[in-house]
């Protein structure tokens, strides 16, 4: 039975040498080739086989044979391939072929394809003949060597060179872990290849190249985005309330069944709305997923005057109506509570939107994109200086007033548009009209340009959603542990009184934060330069009147109920930042009192703000009653994450902390009639993976072409040289010679010579009105056809002198054509500028 090269005889016997004549063309190799790397020939990659080590060798499995042939490559400099295979009549393995990888030939068909747009590889395939064939040895159910090839017709690859070989690279498995945990945390590609060369001493010691690390990255992705990035993101959110019970996720679909929005919030996003939700900030950001769907950030200031993030959320576009489902869906999620002040950059879909959605909150605008809107459109630096005094100072309503209708006139800017229209949303950006308004220290959207820069570190524009969901976890989690640093150095860690108020100052130190606590201090600092300088008793209140030391010598009224303890002052400092002012601090000494009163304690920037208070609430709502189960998920959830890391830090602790968990979880399990679930985390529908959209921006399409006018009778419909107003002078000038123009042919092609474009040559220190040669196009002239002269040699000095006053008409002509679009009350000037040139005879050139 006569076996082609895709079959081998079985029955055979097997070759222990090879026993091919010498042939002149192969190329001879070594047997033993030495390590040359710096482990010393101990790596498994760097010990020396030799074609013996293979002849003599039996094999447990195909792998194993495979694998001592790739070694015994790598020794020798080449790649290898597998080749056929053949079967029993079982069905089982019975011989197996491995190639050199440069075997074979590449088909023609793919060399001589007229359809190929990608650039031919090079011709890696020289025919090799070099191979290893091993059968199955039935009774001892082994795999044994049939044949070994060892010559090869090309030459080998250096040792310092192999490490290259495709087949020689490959990421093992320890690697991809490592490799994955810095990809996982915002590392680029390139950085984790070259701290993975670091770690193996070069190049040539790590295995891979940047190539196959990208190709491991996208082989990752892909298998996670089985079934369409859109249905994995979603079954990834839901799958999240099998360890967060409390994550909610809303989105919505196109008509074509695609991804429209998508929002998402987890249980520590809520709680944490529940305690700092009355101030909320929500920004746009872009170029953070490859379908450039706008991400917003929902966020807010916690305790500790840090960000906090509420939730996030992918919109389809920036439509009102596209963020109006966006706030209904967040306000839902959020139990309905409300935010008492909003803080945008002034879309006005976002402001139409949040009309709707929070109507009793105050809309603020971004006091940073305003003085940006200052600089673009009044180009005064004193002017944009005066604005931020109108934008920032803590003035009354009628000093504003006062001010800005002295700057106005002051700049001669009563009629601008820009100017008024900002005034007439003065109440959404001035200091003087928010003075009352709980803003928790926000006068810009910045924490929310702070958040799209940090999380550049994690995310790209080339990521998937689902990547896009996962790398703001990371962010999520960074932002939440500088929560935990700072509520560890708030309560272990006593502060050093230097006020001199020691009372008051105490006080202040046992309630608020630490970072809250620095700016109480300063209030207390600043009674030094006040002074009381009338007090008046009404009933059980007292009016106190305080000045201050300054250069502006104002004065504010402070008021002190004795009974309530209630106590109030004209500056507003308390209703707009939630700490007492420095004019209140006075009035305190004033009186005596040696400790806050509780009227000025404002919790949210309390150590304890996430702490839950028990209020029973038996016969509220049913939404009260999940408000509060929120609370005490909040609450739990950081005792928790304290113990947690308590727990951790040795192994009797741990062991401890792990008792007490279970045993705790049994007993409340015992007591409840829920028990630990597993939620269905399958997307309900198949929902497409969205369309790429376009950014926000001027549009791109096609834009209405103005009509072409000719430039004498400025009429649509022909071009100066067909104009009926047209005259012989106009193509001859007067009969000396001075200012004669040739007219284009129609129908003939415009040349490529600058010089054949010219209406006039009128060239200093040359020869006047230098003609055209008729074969460039030109139409007929008795004028030209008559002139002996040709064209100056192109690139010379007159050719470059004549070229420039050809396209410097040609350029006025076309200005000529675009202020007449502009502003067609210029035609006029116009027409008597022509006029008088062909009164003249003369040409006049452009300045």
């Amino acid at each position: 039975m006569s076996l082609s090269k895709s079959a081998m005889d079985v029955d055979s016997e097997p070759l222990s040498s090879q026993d091919n004549v010498e042939d002149p063309m192969m190329t001879s190799v070594e047997e033993n080739v030495n390590c040359t790397c710096d482990c010393g020939g101990s790596s498994s990659k760097c010990v020396t086989v030799t074609a013996d080590d293979i002849i003599n060798q039996t094999f447990e499995t195909l792998d194993a044979a495979y694998n001592l042939y790739v070694r015994y490559a790598r020794c020798l400099g080449f790649g290898v391939r597998k080749g056929d295979t053949a079967r029993g009549k079982d069905g089982t393995q019975r011989r197996r072929r491995f190639f050199c990888s440069k075997e074979g030939k590449r088909a023609e068909k793919y060399i001589s394809s007229l359809s190929r747009k990608r650039e031919h590889r090079a011709l890696t395939r020289t025919s090799c003949e070099a191979m290893l064939a091993v059968y199955l040895d039935t009774k001892t159910s082994t795999w044994r060597v049939k044949k070994l090839v060892e010559k090869h017709n090309h030459d080998l690859v250096p040792q310092c060179l192999v490490h290259l070989i495709p087949n020689h690279r490959g990421l093992t498995e320890p690697q991809k872990a490592q490799a994955n945990t810095m990809h996982d945390h915002g590392l680029p590609t390139s950085k984790i290849m070259g701290l993975m060369v670091g770690q193996a001493g070069g190049y040539a010691n790590v295995g891979f190249t940047k190539k196959d690390l990208d190709n491991h990255f996208q082989r990752a992705r892909r298998a996670m985005l089985i079934g369409g990035d859109s249905n994995a993101t979603i079954s990834y959110l839901l799958g999240k309330a099998d360890v967060d019970p409390m994550a909610m996720t809303r989105y919505s679909a196109t008509d074509e069944g695609r991804l429209a929005n998508l929002f998402w919030a987890d249980g520590i996003c809520r709680s944490d709305y529940q305690c700092f939700g009355d101030v909320l900030a929500f920004d746009t950001t872009y170029r953070k997923n490859k379908y450039r769907r706008p991400l917003v950030i929902f966020s807010g200031c916690n305790h500790h005057r840090q960000t906090c993030i509420f939730g996030f959320a992918l919109v389809e576009d920036e439509r009102t109506a596209t963020y109006t489902w966006l706030l209904q869906n967040f306000l839902e999620v959020m139990l309905n509570k409300s935010p008492s002040v909003v803080v945008t950059d002034g879309d006005e879909a976002m402001k139409a939107a949040i009309r709707e959605i929070f109507p009793d909150a105050t809309h603020r605008l971004c006091g940073w994109h305003i003085q940006k809107n200052v600089t673009a459109n009044i180009k005064n630096k004193n002017f944009s200086n005066d604005f931020r005094r109108c934008l920032y100072a803590p003035w009354h309503p009628e000093e504003f007033e006062e001010y800005w209708e002295n700057m106005i006139k002051k700049y001669g800017l009563e009629e601008n548009e820009w100017v008024l229209s900002e005034y007439e949303k003065r109440k959404s950006w001035a200091s003087a009209y928010l003075r009352d308004k709980f803003c928790a220290g926000f006068r810009t959207t910045s924490r929310c340009e702070a958040i799209n820069n940090f999380i550049k570190r994690f995310i790209g524009i080339r990521q998937s959603l689902l990547e896009l969901v996962q790398n703001l976890e990371h962010a999520l989690r960074d932002y939440r542990n500088n929560e935990l640093v700072s509520q560890f150095k708030t309560l272990y860690g006593e502060p050093v009184l230097t006020t001199g108020l020691e009372a008051l100052e105490l006080s202040a130190a046992n309630f608020y934060t630490r970072e809250i606590l620095g700016d109480v201090k300063k209030e207390i600092q600043g009674v030094v330069a006040l002074d009381v300088i009338n007090e008046e008793n009404i009933s059980t209140t007292v009016v106190l009147k305080v000045k201050e030391c300054d250069r502006r010598q104002h004065t504010y009224n402070v008021l002190y109920d004795r009974n309530t303890e209630h106590m109030e002052c004209e500056c507003s400092r308390w209703s707009s930042e939630g700490i007492p002012c420095r004019h209140m601090f006075c009035a305190m000494k004033r009186v005596g009192l040696q400790k806050l009163p509780d009227s000025l304690l404002l919790r949210r920037w309390s150590k304890d703000a996430k702490k839950y208070l028990d209020e029973s609430s038996a016969g509220g709502t049913t939404q009260d009653r999940e408000r509060e189960f929120l609370m005490r998920y909040g609450a739990l959830s950081v005792a928790a994450t304290w113990m947690v890391f308590l727990g951790a830090q040795d192994g009797p602790s741990f062991h401890d902390t792990m008792n007490e968990v279970y045993r705790w979880t049994q007993t409340l399990e015992q007591k409840s009639d829920l028990k630990r679930q597993t939620t269905d985390s399958t997307t309900p529908n198949f929902v497409g993976d969205p369309s790429v959209v376009k950014t926000k921006g001027a549009p791109k399409g096609k834009k209405e072409r103005g009509k072409r006018r000719c430039t004498k009778c400025n009429s649509a419909g022909h071009v100066k040289n067909k104009c009926p107003m047209r005259n012989d002078d106009d193509n001859l000038g007067d009969k000396t010679g001075n200012g004669a123009q040739a007219s284009f042919g129609t129908k003939e092609k415009l040349p490529k010579d600058p010089m054949a474009f010219q209406e006039t040559l009128a060239v200093p220190n040359t020869e006047v009105n230098v003609p055209v040669q008729q074969e460039s196009g030109l139409g007929d002239s008795g004028l030209i056809n008559g002139h002996e002269n040709p064209i100056p040699p192109y690139g010379s000095h007159q050719w470059l002198l004549q070229s420039s006053v050809c396209l410097k008409q040609h350029a006025f002509d076309l200005l000529e054509l675009l202020l007449l679009q502009a502003f067609p009350e210029l035609d006029d000037v116009f027409k008597k500028v022509h006029e008088e040139k062909h009164r003249f005879g003369e040409f006049i050139s452009p300045k």
